[in-house]
């Protein structure tokens, strides 16, 4: 090849555009959600003293909205991973 010359280019193909799925931006406000029932009722636990087996109803408050928060999170990673791989709208070819 001689100085000064360029190379041929060549033609690349277009990267197909990220989708971000509806599954990944449910189960985030899922876990936003979770936390924040989550603080809140375990706020409210520590602070007032709560009659008779009000308090046990609170804990199993926040105990449920671990497992939503957890829930959440292992479908927010999973989607995520899943929206990595591009999606082709042809069919397979034929052999």
């Amino acid at each position: 090849m001689q100085l000064g010359v360029e190379a041929p280019q060549e033609p690349r193909t277009p990267k197909p555009a990220p989708r971000v799925g509806r599954l990944h931006g449910l189960s985030i406000v899922g876990m936003a959600i979770s936390a924040l029932i989550g603080i809140a009722s375990m706020l409210a636990f520590i602070t007032v003293s709560w009659p008779d087996d009000l308090g046990r109803y609170l804990m199993a408050i926040v105990v449920i909205s671990v497992i939503g928060f957890m829930t959440s999170a292992s479908l927010a990673v999973f989607s995520a991973a899943r929206d990595t791989y591009p999606r082709d709208s042809r069919p397979p070819p034929n052999e």
